[in-house]
């Protein structure tokens, strides 16, 4: 069994992947504020705003919406621990779409070995 520190961090992913207004300011400005303060409210606006883009290549390269899933939740802790190594904030959306593939296939080539 995962450990709880892990329940908890899945939880808190899918409740910011909520449905909801979709802050103005820049992917940018808003992987700054979160960067420099750890600003929860300008993660939430990120992954809202990229729900659609993440879950699509998940759900293309993953057969079972549960494993998309997975990959959607792991894509976003990936971002939220290595925000500070991204270096061209304005290509968010692409580096987002590589790490959502690089998942899912690891997840899918992980499914065939089982």
């Amino acid at each position: 069994m995962p450990p709880p520190s892990l329940f908890a961090a899945v939880r808190q992913v899918r409740e910011l992947a909520a449905p909801g207004d979709t802050a103005a300011a820049s992917d940018a400005h808003l992987l700054d504020r979160f960067r420099a303060s750890g600003d929860e409210a300008a993660f939430a606006a990120r992954v809202r705003r990229h729900r659609p883009l993440v879950m699509g290549v998940c759900r293309r390269v993953l057969p079972h919406c549960q494993d998309a899933e997975d990959a959607f939740q792991a894509t976003f802790l990936v971002l939220a621990t290595k925000a500070s190594s991204i270096r061209r904030r304005t290509a968010l959306p692409s580096w987002l779409y590589g790490v959502a593939r690089r998942v899912a296939a690891d997840a899918r080539r992980a499914a065939a070995r089982r």
